[in-house]
């Protein structure tokens, strides 16, 4: 089937309502308004062959929506996308609340599947992996969609599933896109799947190279440490001599046992120097392009300087108002 026909078939579907209706759950929510389409449209014309894979991608989320036909299959007879995105689901609480929700009110959300382009009977999820395994984990049916898809088609739907319902964390992002890569797909379709620019993109894929594979794997999601924090320990584990230390690091049983970003925090801490030295240099402009205010990380703290000849008063300002902004950090989630 080709992409013409695959988009008609979606747009002609008959959606059929789910007995019951969709209600909230905590992990396993009907889809929120899509947030991505202003990125995709700045990208401009070079995103335009892209056009009908972000069409079916939005068709294919209203279906799920408004409670589109669905087929009970074995999870048996489906396998992970062959792009991976998220990194554990181990010490993710939404994932344990989700499997609870998933047990008490049955699965709300359908999965989206194609048809496995290897194996007759058998299925590859586009997205949906988190109420697959939690099916697998209830030995239940899991509830899914099946659509024909292509490659590229997937790897857009199942990017844009994830920035739309749970965001990944920085460093699952970048490892996507990083997988994105290395399998072949063009920067375009990168940022489409990530519904961000080149510039970020180049960011994202910039970290995912710097730091060891297995160094990311071990250390989890890590879905508080941002960007800057993951350059400064690429920075650090890139000193002579600290390979050896990393091994017995990720090795113990005791880093083991921390959460994903506790993790990070101690690896961090552990190859920090004794000298406290300067980590990484940024600058936050003003919108007249001023560099009104350095950004210095060191290992034990970070440090915000100011310029008060460009912006008199700002970082009074900025004291004044900390109360009210540890207030939405601590909102949102924060340590």
């Amino acid at each position: 089937m080709n992409r013409k026909d695959t988009l008609r078939s979606f747009l002609s579907a008959q959606p059929e309502t789910e007995a019951g209706g969709e209600n909230p759950e905590s992990a396993d929510q009907p889809e929120p308004q899509h947030t991505g389409s202003g990125a995709v449209k700045a990208m401009g014309d070079t995103l335009r062959k892209l056009t009908a894979d972000a069409e079916i991608g939005r068709v294919l989320k209203d279906q799920l929506t408004e409670g589109a036909r669905v087929l009970e299959l074995e999870p048996r007879t489906i396998e992970r996308s062959f792009i991976s995105d998220r990194l554990s689901d181990s010490d993710d609480p939404d994932f344990h609340a989700l499997i609870e929700s998933i047990k008490a009110n049955g699965q709300l959300v359908p999965i989206l599947v194609r048809p496995h382009p290897e194996k007759e009977g058998f299925f590859q999820v586009a997205y949906g992996h988190r109420r697959l395994r939690a099916t697998e984990l209830l030995q239940s049916k899991v509830r899914a969609v099946v659509r024909y898809l292509s490659d590229q088609e997937m790897v857009v739907a199942q990017g844009k599933e994830n920035s739309e319902r749970r965001d990944l964390s920085f460093i699952e992002r970048a490892m996507f896109g990083l997988h994105l890569e290395e399998r072949g797909f063009e920067r375009n379709v990168i940022m489409a799947a990530l519904s961000i620019d080149k510039a970020e993109t180049a960011k994202l894929l910039g970290v995912a190279r710097a730091v060891p594979a297995q160094v990311i794997l071990e250390i989890g999601p890590a879905p508080r440490i941002g960007r800057p924090r993951w350059i400064a320990l690429a920075r650090l584990l890139a000193q002579p001599g600290n390979e050896k230390k990393v091994s017995g690091i990720l090795a113990a049983d005791s880093f083991k046992s921390l959460t994903s970003d506790r993790r990070f925090e101690t690896l961090f801490a552990s190859l920090s120097t004794q000298k406290d030295t300067v980590l990484s240099n940024e600058h936050w402009s003003n919108p007249h392009g001023r560099r009104v205010v350095t950004i210095q990380r060191r290992p034990s703290r970070t440090t915000f300087i100011f310029n008060e000849l460009l912006e008199p008063a700002f970082g009074e300002y900025v004291a004044e108002n900390l109360g009210s902004l540890y207030t939405q950090f601590k909102s949102r989630g924060g340590e």
